[in-house]
C-alpha cells in the first residue's frame, strides 16, 4: 500500500539538515527561558501534486529564525546560514524520493515588539514522490 510521507517524517530530515549545516538549534518545543539564536519549523500547507505517472505530495514549510536583540548583522548571518544549509538536499526515509527542494524566499523579517529579538521567516517547498501509478 502506498503511503504519503507524514509531517513528522519530513520534520526530522529538515531539522537534521539545519543542525548539520548551521550553528543553530532547531527546536520542537521552545521553553520560555530559551535564549536565541535558534530556529523552529512551521508546516504551512500540504497538497497532492500527482503527475501522470507518479504520486507526488508538496509540502510548504516556514523556517523561523530567532536572533538576539542588537545588531542585525548576526541575524542576517543566521538567515544566510539556514538558507545555505537547505541548498543541500534533505535525506528522506527509504521509499520516498525528493523531487524538489526549493526556497520560496524571505517571507517576513521583523523585530519582536516585547523582546526586541530579530525574527525572520524563510519559506521552502518540498516535493516528495511516494510511488508509481500502474495501469493493469
Amino acid at each position: 500500500m502506498l503511503k504519503k510521507l507524514s509531517l513528522l517524517d519530513l520534520h526530522k530530515p529538515i531539522q537534521d539538515r539545519i543542525h548539520e549545516g548551521t550553528d543553530l538549534k532547531c527546536l520542537d518545543d521552545i521553553p520560555r527561558s530559551e535564549k536565541p539564536p535558534f530556529t523552529f519549523l512551521e508546516f504551512i500547507n500540504s497538497r497532492p501534486r500527482n503527475t501522470k505517472t507518479m504520486f507526488v505530495h508538496e509540502y510548504q514549510v516556514h523556517v523561523h529564525i530567532i536572533s538576539p536583540p542588537g545588531s542585525s548583522v548576526p541575524h542576517y548571518r543566521n538567515i544566510q546560514a539556514v538558507d545555505e544549509a537547505l541548498t543541500e538536499y534533505i535525506r528522506l526515509p527509504e521509499g520516498y524520493e525528493l523531487w524538489g527542494q526549493v526556497e520560496s524566499g524571505l517571507v517576513s523579517n521583523y523585530i519582536e515588539p516585547q523582546t526586541k529579538e530579530h525574527h525572520a521567516v524563510l519559506g521552502f517547498l518540498f516535493r516528495v514522490s511516494y510511488g508509481f501509478k500502474v495501469k493493469i
